[in-house]
């Protein structure tokens, strides 16, 4: 059973029985990726992948790199090893490193890289440029190679709270490598990932993705992948998770996320592994009440649409107030990919959240699965690629104030100690005159408060056009406390008040917007989670 939209590498030999598939050949997935932006003291990562090696075997002669700009050739090179590359297993990866070097040190501004592998295969020499799909577009990878790294400040870290790896392996999709992604992510300024893959992904066999394994052998290499990534790299963290598919307070099915977990929590309603099997092992309660203390647990894209097919046929729904509401839940991913109508939705829900009471936290994620470019999908199946730029990784970033290991990760998303950014970076603390200074998620107590505001961008990302400081008290409507506009960065204010009129527990958090901006994005944002504030 298929339903698309979906968002991973394409899977191309999978078809259904009886049935003609014009994506399918003889031949292994292939295709190269790369990170759509770059520090400017980084080598460019290029990742090639092979998939279904061990059906179709190649052999790989040469992989030639070409960068061009504004259609402009600037510079090629070919990677040649002593012998052919021999592959035959499932997957296969390698990251090429471009160093930007002599001449090539102030090339800056988007670039194209034309990726062309020459392979041998059933004895024939073949080059293939990009990817090797049917019907895809073959363009360059799109590379914006920043003058700037990302705006910093001592403490922080950016990363991606929701993607896949090539665990998520199904019938038309499948994600990048666990271990090939820290050199792409860290090309690109971002310190951590978490891997939430599929529940339903999770418990199938080695082999066969149309068959589950009860002794799930496949989240037991996860976790070990994951451990064994994390003790290989430094200043960097792998987080370890799942995208559970559980039941919400009204029959459907949703996606929760769980981060540092080492507790498998089956999740099938909406595998489509079988036909009209929509039942969830699990509810949204049942998943909190039994995770493990540490872990912590975040609604996935909560206020995404559904397509009407997949709400038919697979049973998904939307999480309701109520469900991210549910105690233990400790925030919701309300940034999925995209600046859109939908992380509106979901702004106005946490804000309505928040003036109820409610101690939750946001983050930002791509749902990326690969992609760190572009995503190619299939389309119509099994007839056309699509391709769009859009929920790539690393683009929405989660922001922390954490060390780069994975437990630091995991407390900074349970405690909120986080903001969410396309990448100007906005953070506010409050000093007070009994317990000192208080960080984003913390709650502090006193009686004069000190507000300390922070910001820095860079010419990529624009200059500061806006700063909102809200305040919002507990069954009331959230007020501006304090609004500046055309101001450079970085740039840091103090506002000094006693406050008199706040209630017995209310809490402060900002926005902070930039605008032209020479990067992949013109407008810039940053959301940051609450202050809470008692005079008791």
């Amino acid at each position: 059973m298929i339903f698309l939209p979906v968002f991973l590498y394409a899977e191309t030999h999978y078809r259904f029985k009886y049935f003609f598939s014009f994506l399918k050949k003889s031949e292994p997935e292939i295709l190269t990726d790369a990170p759509y932006r770059l520090d400017p003291n980084k080598p460019l990562p290029i990742l090639l992948l092979t998939k279904d090696t061990h059906i179709y075997p190649i052999e790989i002669i040469s992989v030639q790199i070409t960068l061009q700009r504004n259609g402009q050739f600037i510079h090629s090179e070919i990677v040649q090893p002593d012998q052919p590359i021999h592959i035959e297993t499932k997957y296969w990866w390698r990251v090429i490193e471009l160093h930007f070097k002599e001449e090539l040190s102030e090339i800056f501004g988007h670039l194209d890289v034309h990726v062309e592998i020459t392979i041998k295969r059933n004895g024939k020499i073949k080059t293939i440029l990009n990817n090797n799909h049917r019907t895809s577009t073959k363009k360059p990878l799109n590379v914006y190679r920043s003058r700037t790294s990302l705006p910093s400040m001592p403490g922080w870290i950016y990363g991606d709270v929701h993607t896949h790896s090539t665990y998520t392996d199904d019938q038309v999709e499948f994600g990048s490598p666990i271990g090939a992604s820290p050199a792409l992510c860290t090309s690109m300024g971002l310190s951590f990932f978490c891997v939430t893959d599929h529940s339903y992904d999770l418990d199938d066999t080695i082999d066969s993705y149309l068959e589950n394994d009860p002794t799930i052998p496949k989240w037991k290499l996860l976790q070990s992948e994951v451990t064994d990534t994390n003790q290989q790299v430094k200043d960097f963290a792998v987080i370890r998770g799942e995208e559970v598919s559980c039941e919400n307070s009204d029959g459907s099915t949703v996606h929760l996320l769980l981060f540092g977990t080492r507790k498998f929590f089956p999740g099938s309603g909406d595998g489509a592994e079988k036909w009209f099997h929509t039942t969830c092992e699990h509810t949204v309660p049942s998943v909190l009440n039994n995770k493990e203390l540490s872990v912590a647990a975040y609604a996935g894209h909560p206020t995404e649409s559904v397509p009407f097919l997949q709400s038919l046929l697979l049973n998904r729904g939307e999480w309701t107030k109520g469900d991210m509401a549910s105690a233990g839940l400790d925030g919701i991913q309300i940034l999925n990919g995209e600046h859109s109508d939908n992380f509106h939705n979901g702004l106005d829900v946490w804000k309505w959240l928040l003036l109820k009471g409610e101690k939750k936290f946001i983050a930002a994620g791509n749902d990326a699965h690969g992609n760190f470019n572009r995503f190619i999908q299939i389309g119509i199946p099994f007839f056309m690629i699509r391709e769009k730029k859009s929920q790539l990784f690393g683009k929405m970033k989660t922001a922390l104030f954490s060390l780069p290991n994975e437990n630091a990760v995991v407390s900074a998303l349970k405690q909120g100690h986080s903001v969410i950014t396309n990448g100007p970076l906005f953070v506010i603390e409050i000093e007070t005159d009994r317990n000192g200074n208080g960080k984003i998620g913390d709650t502090v107590h006193g009686d004069a408060f000190i507000l300390k505001i922070k910001g820095a961008s860079s010419v990529e990302f624009g200059h500061f056009t806006s700063v909102v400081i809200y305040i919002g008290t507990i069954g009331k409507k959230e007020k501006v406390l304090f609004e500046q506009k055309y101001f450079s960065d970085p740039f840091a204010i103090h506002l000094i008040s006693d406050w008199e009129t706040l209630s017995a527990f209310s809490y402060i958090r900002a926005e902070g917007f930039t605008s032209d901006g020479k990067g992949t994005d013109r407008d810039g944002f940053c959301y940051t989670n609450p202050i809470w504030i008692s005079t008791e």
